[in-house]
């Protein structure tokens, strides 16, 4: 390491998100979020949370079911700085019947936004959602494929909403013509 480059480590903030498939067919996705402090954080009413202390331990689970709809909601603030933190855990019952698709994250912060929710709870409702599109994705493949082969006749057009929503599936890229070659544009 070259002179002036040296680090300290001053916070730690670990997500951790595990998909559980039921026996009922639905999903399970748990996220969780601590923080752990590598420097002391004084504050001016209640005692300092110490160098490898946590100071955030949160976690919610949401049951999912293979229409992307959001069946139950389980939010947990285990340690937070504050008494009242965890007081908005039970609100997050209201993100049951949302749908995680385009405008998701637009109707979580509509629901939880601001004093309505916690900042880190709702993040990890965003980490959650986005887990739950890895973990169905080879299930949502499967049922697709069964119905036909080509994309193009699939009945769940939602399947093929990767379509330009990343580099590596952009409709010019090689990966699409590697794997759905049939959703490659016409070239003039």
């Amino acid at each position: 390491m070259t002179p002036g480059n040296e680090r300290e480590l001053v916070h730690t903030r670990q997500i951790i998100c595990r998909a559980f498939r039921r026996k009922n067919g639905l999903l399970d996705i748990e996220a969780t979020l601590s923080d752990v402090k590598g420097q002391e954080v004084k504050f001016r009413s209640r005692p300092s949370v110490q160098v490898g202390e946590t100071m955030h331990r949160m976690s919610v689970t949401l049951t999912i079911d293979s229409d992307y709809t959001i069946q139950d909601v389980k939010a947990e603030t285990e340690q937070a700085p504050w008494a009242m933190c965890g007081g908005t855990d039970p609100a997050y019952r209201g993100l049951i019947g949302l749908r995680i698709g385009a405008g998701f994250s637009q109707q979580v912060r509509k629901v939880m936004g601001g004093t309505h929710g916690c900042t880190h709870v709702t993040e990890l409702v965003l980490q959650a959602a986005n887990t739950y599109m890895q973990a169905s994705w080879p299930d949502r493949i499967a049922r697709q494929m069964e119905v036909d082969q080509d994309p193009r006749k699939w009945p769940d057009t939602s399947t093929l909403t990767f379509l330009n929503h990343c580099h590596a599936w952009r409709e010019d890229g090689e990966t699409l013509v590697q794997e759905y070659p049939e959703l490659v544009p016409e070239r003039k």
